[in-house]
């Protein structure tokens, strides 16, 4: 409301007041004021023989309110009385329904919370275990990557000479081996969060049980827990041993603590996107669709799945038994027939002998008319689609081309923040016939195994990881950089780790904005309702941010990731709450718009003739009292 508005308003407040004070006013005097020189006048014209009927003498006026003595009647007063005892009665009724209620938000606990850093972890430390009799100069060379290596985020400890009998007997062991020994220690998943250990495994020249890669010289092997194994000549002391012995070190310590494994700039997927398939209460939905996209049942060229069976059975449980740290994944499947592919017709490729989709045509691939919204549960988390897609009898085989030209090795690709589509070419392309004669196949064995190898490798890079754990296409001389595979789930433990990090980190950081924004817009909006329970969930929040922090300073990463997850949820069910986010608030002028002219010329005629009314009552009271009062004494 600009000053002028303020002055129009308050100018009307006191015509209206000094009305109401001029109405008082005149009940107070019974009688109204004899002119000045009025009785003079009027028996000067009427000694001129004028009659005069515009002014009453004060007998005459006494005589016309006494009645002679008669006491006036209610009914007319106890009208007007009972409206306006209606209207003040109902004063309090509109009142309450309409008058705004804030309950009080904790503005200055917030600001505080705030400005505090972001949410951060205790920095992981990497134990690193040398062999007693190694080399003193791989010793020292591990020693001082050790030292460069301990920063802000990261801590790198060696401890030479431990173990070294248990030690000799774990290099002559497979990979395999050595990573179940690793997460049978500490109730198997091989040291606590935030506790990793990489293992120097030195072998002789004559040992080939470890199935070691001699032409790298030195191996790097992560395992699926939170260990990491090197493996290397006994006693090798060159220089390049050693120097592929202490970036073994470094990029095993990056790898397990800080989930950087890509060995280049970047990481294939963006720990930093704000997009996050889990809702604030970490909650996710993947559903998985077969789609055939022209079947033909006299050439046995339709597929189906056996979903509870072969999908979720085998494959999805023991992804979302991995991933349970970080939320909780439900899972649905479906299969749809006649889902072509929206984009262009594949063009046959005689190199490859296959029809190919360029890369600059995949994000036309995915029709927005394929019926893929299969459950009620997406309502409350927003589903990830896995597509497995069996092109027509006549487009197939069909390959997938990445931006350099070579066929994708997983034959799909990623749609940022949607899901994933994988190709799969069955044995009827190209016109051939099923194995089932006509009827429907479906799809199983190595086929199934390699489509959902292919959906968790999306799902990896849709989470922020690269799509596969490490592998020896990191380009490191004098270095092989392999990982045991993590079965079935396609996540290691301390790749989870890495995920609950992010997600805790991102979560309370959400949160931390949720509030901010609500205290701002509580603030910039008196009128707002700020019900009770909006006010409660911003309290939780904040309660729950602070229990966030003390247990990351503890070390304890599952209690942190909890409580932050906990502190977004309620953040984001006060900052959307229904009862503030389905009304609509308007400022105090059109409140006033609104209000004055429907209320002003009813209420102000009715309190206006309330007042004559009264006064008219106590008027005839007190002179039809006063005549009474002259009649008893002349008697």
């Amino acid at each position: 409301m600009d000053d002028m508005e303020r002055f129009a308003t308050t100018a009307l407040l006191l015509l209206v007041i000094i009305r109401l004070v001029k109405e008082v006013k005149g009940v107070l005097e019974p009688m109204p004021r004899w002119p000045a020189g009025g009785r003079e006048a009027i028996e000067r014209k009427k000694s001129e023989g004028e009659e005069d009927d515009d002014w009453l003498t004060p007998e005459e006026e006494f005589e016309r309110w006494a009645k002679g003595g008669a006491r006036p009647g209610r009914k007319r007063l106890l009208v007007s009385v009972s409206q306006a005892l209606l209207v003040v009665l109902a004063v309090p009724v509109w009142w309450r329904t309409t008058a705004i209620v804030r309950a009080p938000i904790p503005t200055r606990a917030i600001s505080t919370e705030t400005a505090l850093p972001p949410l951060t972890f205790e920095p992981p430390v990497v134990h690193v275990t040398l062999p007693w009799d190694e080399s003193s100069e791989l010793v020292s060379a591990v020693l001082k990557v050790a030292a460069a290596c301990s920063a802000a985020d990261l801590r790198v400890r060696a401890l030479p000479g431990v173990e070294a009998t248990r030690l000799a007997e774990l290099a002559r062991l497979t990979d395999l081996d050595v990573d179940e020994w690793a997460n049978s220690q500490s109730g198997g998943d091989g040291t606590p969060a935030g506790d990793y250990r990489l293992v120097f495994l030195p072998q002789h020249p004559d040992d080939d049980t470890a199935g070691g890669d001699d032409t790298a010289g030195v191996t790097l092997v992560v395992g699926t827990g939170r260990t990491a194994w090197v493996r290397l000549r006994s006693g090798a002391d060159d220089e390049e041993t050693l120097d592929a012995a202490t970036r073994a070190t470094r990029h095993a310590a990056e790898c397990l603590a800080l989930g950087k494994c890509g060995g280049g700039e970047s990481e294939p997927g963006d720990p930093e996107s704000d997009f996050s398939p889990l809702t604030p209460d970490g909650r996710a939905l993947l559903s998985f669709t077969l789609a055939n996209a022209s079947p033909d049942r006299e050439r046995g060229h339709v597929y189906s799945w056996r979903f509870g069976s072969n999908v979720e059975d085998c494959f999805l449980r023991h992804t979302s038994a991995a991933l349970s740290r970080l939320g909780g994944f439900e899972t649905e499947g479906q299969v749809l027939y006649h889902a072509k592919s929206a984009g262009e017709r594949p063009r046959w490729d005689d190199d490859k002998k296959a029809f190919v989709t360029p890369s600059s045509e995949l994000p036309f691939f995915v029709d927005s008319e394929w019926s893929l919204d299969t459950s009620v549960g997406e309502l409350a988390a927003k589903p990830l689609h896995f597509v497995v897609y069996v092109p027509p009898s006549d487009e197939c085989p069909l390959l997938v081309l990445r931006e350099d030209g070579t066929p994708s090795p997983a034959n799909g690709f990623v749609v940022p923040g949607w899901g994933g589509v994988v190709v799969w070419n069955p044995p009827t392309c190209g016109g051939g016939t099923s194995s089932d004669g006509g009827n429907k196949s479906y799809l199983s064995g190595s086929d199934l195994e390699r489509a959902m190898e292919a959906a968790v490798g999306q799902l990896r890079q849709l989470l922020g990881l690269s799509p596969s754990p490490p592998h020896a296409d990191i380009d490191e001389p004098k270095l092989n950089i392999r990982s045991v595979p993590a079965s079935s789930a396609g996540f290691a433990t301390w790749e989870v780790d890495v995920l609950v990090r992010r997600r805790a980190a991102a979560g309370h950081r959400a949160a931390m904005d949720s509030l901010d924004s609500l205290a701002a817009v509580v603030k910039a909006m008196p009128e707002m309702d700020v019900p009770k329970a909006l006010a409660e969930a911003a309290g939780e929040s904040l309660s729950e941010s602070r229990l966030a922090r003390e247990a990351a300073v503890d070390g304890r990463l599952e209690d942190a990731a909890v409580h932050a997850r906990n502190s977004h949820a309620h953040a984001e069910s006060a900052f959307f709450h229904p009862q503030i986010i389905s009304l609509l608030y308007f400022p105090q002028e059109y409140k006033l718009a609104v209000y004055i002219p429907l209320f002003l010329p009813t209420l102000f005629p009715l309190f206006t003739g309330l007042m004559w009314d009264v006064k008219f009552y106590v008027r005839r009271t007190r002179c039809a009292a006063e005549h009474r009062r002259r009649a008893g004494k002349a008697d």
